[in-house]
């Protein structure tokens, strides 16, 4: 077409052709997140090979057998049978006791992985309670964007004895902590790849169980008997456990080899499903609120209140479909209510609904931020 060349349609119509990658918000809360000191890379992750403190490596179900190592792989096995569409990243930092200017210690790398997955746990054969510990530290100010899960072997919870517990309680901790004596496992790593193993009403694992549902990738959290079963922990020491706000696994007794995670609190007696569903609310609402007041011709008046209350019900809806919130309530004042001026507003007590569980019911708050986050 000879008229094409040099025309108007040529020179000053464009369509430009190019792959656009857009994230997705909330997926941090569908996440695992695991710190380990570069000094044990060459055991937990002898595929990789710059495995430099700073370095974020991302695993799935089709590349951790290759890239994982030693008691990282022997963790990630039950995670990845149930979560297979799941992702797991291992953030690499300097844990020396006197690191250099500038080094990527523990504190500096969760400050620049933090938003990548909300699930936080640390590995580390030589100081793991401390890691917890300083984890603990790192993840309480950050409860909205971190939860942090522990698992441990140390049969010295089993009489309140546990010199970890006593230091995580200490920090007054919100910490999730599931006990089995199997030091090869983390068996709160293995309950959440049952908890992230499907997608629910919300097209999304969030809001999936996160304790009495079956399944048989570790065993129970007893002792060992002369024949090698393992057995369930006896009603003392389940009651000892229960007092002091830690998971176990139990047998379902049905002939398989099925467990179920007993127990769902936060050492500080949070409901670990219920913060994790009030969080993602909280969080996805604030991203897509930002986006919402960000659009051109958006004015601060009733009009854009009433839009972003509609988000927060559509966010809210998935879960009340799925039977997880019941009784969902929008308690935010009237527009006329706000406060005039300023570039953030944030109200307390926003919402409310009833976090339905198989065992329990627990009336959850939300507060809903109108804000411009950069996060």
């Amino acid at each position: 077409m000879s008229d094409f060349k040099n025309s108007i349609a040529q020179t000053n119509v464009q369509f430009p052709i190019e792959t656009v990658i857009e994230p997705i918000a909330g997926e941090n809360y569908s996440r695992a997140l695991i710190y380990c000191p570069v000094s044990e890379a060459a055991t937990f992750l002898p595929g990789v090979e710059d495995a430099s403190a700073g370095n974020m490596v991302v695993l799935n179900s089709s590349n951790y057998g290759t890239v994982a190592g030693g008691l990282l792989l022997t963790w990630l096995v039950p995670f990845f049978t149930k979560a297979i569409s799941a992702e797991v990243a291992i953030a690499l930092y300097d844990g020396s006791e006197e690191p250099a200017e500038g080094a990527k210690t523990l504190a500096v790398v969760y400050e620049a992985t933090k938003y990548y997955a909300y699930f936080k746990f640390g590995i580390s054969g030589s100081a793991y309670d401390a890691l917890q510990a300083s984890l603990a530290s790192l993840c309480l100010p950050d409860s909205l964007y971190s939860a942090l899960w522990v698992g441990t072997s140390d049969s010295s919870v089993k009489t309140a004895q546990s010199t970890l517990i006593a230091t995580l309680k200490g920090l007054n901790s919100n910490a999730r902590v599931v006990y089995n004596p199997d030091s090869t496992i983390n068996p709160a790593l293995a309950q959440l790849g049952v908890s992230l193993s499907s997608v629910n009403a919300t097209g999304t694992p969030v809001g999936n169980s996160v304790d009495m549902v079956a399944f048989n990738t570790i065993k129970a959290s007893g002792s060992t008997d002369s024949d090698g079963n393992v057995l369930n922990l006896t009603p003392t020491e389940k009651l000892a456990l229960d007092e002091q706000k830690i998971a176990y696994q139990t047998y379902i007794g049905d002939g398989t080899e099925n467990v179920v995670t007993e127990g769902s609190y936060t050492l500080n007696g949070d409901v670990v499903g219920a913060e994790w569903v009030k969080n993602y609310i909280t969080y996805l609402c604030k991203i897509k609120t930002a986006n919402y007041i960000t659009r051109m011709n958006k004015f601060r008046n009733n009009a854009t209140y009433q839009g972003i209350i509609l988000i927060l019900s559509e966010i809210v809806s998935g879960f009340v479909e799925m039977g997880r919130l019941a009784d969902f309530t929008i308690s935010a004042p009237a527009f006329s209510q706000l406060p005039k001026s300023g570039d953030s507003i944030t109200v307390p007590n926003a919402w409310s609904a009833q976090y339905i569980d198989n065992v329990r019911s627990v009336l959850i708050y939300g507060t809903l931020y109108i804000t411009q986050p950069t996060r």
